[in-house]
């Protein structure tokens, strides 16, 4: 305590300020954010409470027809896909974003907020692993291992590492995770594990892990990660024996494929993108509407990174009921069911492990992407070299989930647009964007389709770059040219 007072007296001698102007601000800055919480819980309330009277009001309640509760769910994601999107409510956020920066930013002139940050922030990441320790012991899951597969770990950089799975053979692929989560979900469980699928098919499988990255971090840009994927690729072509490696980018690890098959296109045989925004202007998803509300110059200026459990809680606000509530009565429903107990408890300690995003690389994503749709626009430079999305002409298998609501399909299709590829394809399946991962169908129909095609088109690689050295070899690419518009083939 004392040397708090002896660290306040201190600050105070250089502030811009008088010390009592400076609380006045910061009272008004608190009355500010008070107010706007309150608009934005109004907007909640407003929308739970009109639902549940509609629902009340309908003809008809449980005679055959859809279940109330659903239905009031239901009712909730049409009317909060069109309030959480709107002007109104984005300057209800920005507001309060801008109060809560405004209020940290006169904290820090006085008090030592960057260790009051870090407590902070461990003591909320405590109580997210604390709710998964409790659901571990609920569900009697505590032994289940956080990863399904095996793996050697064959290159690391800093806090990120490149895993090889153990047992997959044939053609390699690199999958390439989003660095707004962890990979766990790509291998959830024995029965929900993408890796898992493909090396079955026929697969030799790698995986970036981009680790949890902490204050040391911040600096760390889109340029370093670029950087970063171009090593790890050499090393998968090394120890796979193999001049040429398909890539998978999953959300935005897609984005980072993109760019790195930009730059570095020899280096690949093949490319898949799966539900990551490429043109941004038409991902309307309820979170890309808010990264494009926000000043991320702003928020990273004063935090230097973007808080991962802040992330898990734009997550949950999507639909607070339906993410809350509704997830747990359905593991009510199903509570005897033990491989859906496992997958549930799995997904959810993934869920909330969200590491937290360099603030370096986060801004250029919001400002140059979301904001200012740089990669389709051919405005986008790394290292000095701009990122041309025609100069990709490698084959190209686009994946969606028909429901996403966290990245707009519109806008992962649109890479065909911008791509000089001959052979593209596309991939769609029910369901959200977790889905992909996880549920029966990607398992039973997407991922042998998606481990065929690339095994496909690395022989055909082979094939040519057999034809380019002289070396003779006959065969013709079957594959299918053109873009596929309905489902999946088998």
């Amino acid at each position: 305590m004392t040397m708090t007072i002896e660290y306040i007296r201190e600050r105070s001698r250089s502030l811009p300020l008088p010390l009592p102007l400076l609380y006045n601000r910061l009272a008004l800055e608190w009355l500010g954010m008070a107010s706007s919480m309150l608009k934005i819980s109004d907007t909640y309330s407003s929308i739970f409470y009109k639902a549940l009277m509609m629902v009340l009001q309908e003809d008809g309640i449980g005679r055959g027809k859809e279940h109330p509760y659903m239905r009031m769910l239901n009712i909730m994601d049409v009317m909060l896909d069109e309030e959480l999107k709107s002007e109104r409510f984005a300057h209800m956020l920005t507001d309060y974003l801008g109060s809560w920066l405004s209020i940290h930013a006169m904290l820090r002139m006085v008090y030592p907020v960057k260790d009051y940050d870090n407590i902070l922030e461990d003591v909320l990441a405590e109580q997210f692993r604390s709710y998964t320790r409790m659901l571990s012991f609920m569900l009697s899951t505590q032994d289940l291992p956080v990863d399904a597969s095996s793996y050697d770990v064959v290159y690391s950089k800093g806090k990120v590492r490149l895993l090889h799975y153990r047992g997959g053979k044939g053609y390699p692929i690199l999958i390439v995770y989003a660095m707004i989560n962890r990979y766990h979900i790509m291998d959830v469980s024995k029965d929900k594990s993408v890796v898992r699928r493909l090396m079955d098919e026929g697969l030799d499988v790698y995986m970036l892990d981009w680790g949890h990255m902490g204050y040391e971090d911040e600096h760390l840009s889109l340029e370093d990660y670029i950087h970063i994927l171009d090593e790890a690729v050499d090393r998968v072509r090394e120890v796979s024996s193999k001049d040429r490696i398909s890539m998978l980018g999953y959300c935005w690890g897609g984005i980072v494929s993109l760019i790195y098959a930009s730059l570095y296109k020899q280096k690949l045989n093949s490319l898949i993108v799966m539900a990551a925004p490429v043109d941004f202007d038409k991902d309307d998803g309820i979170l890309a509407v808010w990264a494009k509300a926000i000043d991320a110059r702003r928020l990273v200026a004063e935090y230097g990174h973007m808080n991962g459990q802040a992330l898990d809680i734009a997550f949950l606000l999507r639909n607070p009921v339906r993410y809350t509530v509704m997830k747990y009565l359905n593991l009510w429903k199903r509570i005897n069911d033990r491989a859906f107990v496992e997958t549930f408890y799995a997904v959810e300690r993934w869920l909330y492990n969200t590491p937290n995003v360099p603030g370096r690389f986060y801004e250029q994503v919001i400002e140059d992407l979301y904001k200012g749709n740089m990669l389709v626009r051919g405005l986008l430079e790394v290292d000095g070299k701009r990122v041309d999305l025609k100069s990709i002409d490698l084959p190209i298998l686009t994946i969606v989930a028909e429901n996403d609501d966290l990245t707009a399909p519109a806008s992962t299709l649109a890479v065909n647009d911008h791509i000089s590829s001959k052979e593209k394809r596309v991939m769609s399946i029910p369901g959200g964007h977790v889905g992909l991962c996880i549920s029966s169908i990607a398992h039973k129909q997407l991922w042998p389709s998606v481990a065929r095609w690339v095994i496909e088109k690395a022989r055909s690689s082979i094939i040519e770059e057999a034809r380019e050295r002289g070396v003779g070899g006959g065969g013709k690419d079957n594959g299918d040219v053109g873009i596929s518009s309905g489902g999946i083939d088998g």
